[in-house]
C-alpha cells in the first residue's frame, strides 16, 4: 500500500519470476537450437560448391594413398597392412615388400582403404562447415585465415575418426583391448598400426591442404574464379 491507500501490484516479485522463467526456458531453447545446428551440419549441410566434395573424395581416396604407396616403394619401406588381405604369418606385415605382388593386386585394397580415409575427411569437413564459401573464399581481402582454420578443424576431426577406427579394428582383430608390453607379436602389430596411421595422416594432410589452398587461391581474382562462382 502507498500513502494514498492504493494497492500496488507486486511488480518486482513478478518481474523476478518472469526473468527466472524466461531465462530457464531460453537456455533450453538455445541448447536445442545448438544441437539442431550441429546435427544439421551432417544431415542437411550447406555446400556452396557442388564439385568440392567430389574433388576431395578423389584426392583422398585415390591420389593420396597412391602417392603413399609410390613413396614407400621408392624408399623400399615396409608396406602397410591394408595393402594385402593375406600375408605370411612368419614374416609379418612389417617385413613384407611391395615387390612381392603385382601392381594389379594393389588397386582394390588401395581403393577400399582410401574410401575409409575419404569418409573421415568428408565427415570432418561437414563438422567444421568446410564446404561453405567462407572455407575457400579469400576474395574481398578475407585472406587465408579462415581457410587454414577450417583445414585444421576438419583435419583434427578426421584424425580423431581415423585413430578411433584403428582402435576398433584392433579390437575386432584380437577380440579384446590390447596394449604395449603384452607380447612381442602385439608390440609389433601396434607399432605397425602407429606407423600406418602416421603415414595416412601425413599424405592425406599434405595432398588435401595443398588442394584446398589452391582452390581458395582461385577466388582471389575474378579471372581465376570458376564459372558461375558467387563469392
Amino acid at each position: 500500500n502507498n500513502r494514498h491507500g492504493r494497492i500496488m501490484p507486486p511488480r518486482r516479485e513478478e518481474s523476478v519470476l518472469t526473468i527466472i522463467y524466461s531465462s530457464s526456458g531460453g537456455g533450453d531453447d538455445d541448447e536445442l537450437l545448438e544441437e539442431n545446428s550441429i546435427l544439421d551440419r551432417f544431415v542437411s549441410p550447406k555446400i556452396d560448391d557442388a564439385g568440392l566434395p567430389i574433388a576431395d573424395s578423389l584426392l583422398s581416396q585415390i591420389v593420396a594413398p597412391t602417392m603413399q604407396i609410390t613413396y614407400l616403394s621408392i624408399v623400399h619401406a615396409p608396406i602397410p597392412s591394408w595393402l594385402y588381405s593375406t600375408t605370411s604369418a612368419s614374416n609379418g606385415m612389417l617385413f613384407a615388400s611391395s615387390s612381392s605382388a603385382g601392381s594389379g593386386s594393389l588397386i582394390v585394397p588401395t581403393l577400399i582403404h582410401g574410401a575409409g580415409l575419404t569418409l573421415c575427411w568428408v565427415l570432418g569437413c561437414l563438422a567444421s562447415k568446410n564446404y561453405e564459401s567462407d572455407a575457400f573464399n579469400i576474395s574481398g581481402g578475407r585472406g587465408y585465415t579462415t581457410v587454414i582454420k577450417r583445414l585444421v578443424q576438419s583435419g583434427s576431426f578426421a584424425v580423431g575418426l581415423l585413430i578411433l577406427s584403428t582402435q576398433f579394428d584392433l579390437l575386432l582383430e584380437y577380440g579384446r583391448y590390447v596394449q604395449p608390453g603384452e607380447s612381442d607379436e602385439i608390440d609389433l602389430r601396434l607399432l605397425n598400426a602407429i606407423v600406418e596411421v602416421a603415414n595416412d595422416i601425413v599424405f592425406e594432410a599434405g595432398v588435401l591442404s595443398l588442394w584446398r589452398i589452391y582452390r581458395a587461391s582461385l577466388t582471389g581474382s575474378a579471372d581465376g574464379r570458376p564459372p558461375n562462382y558467387k563469392p
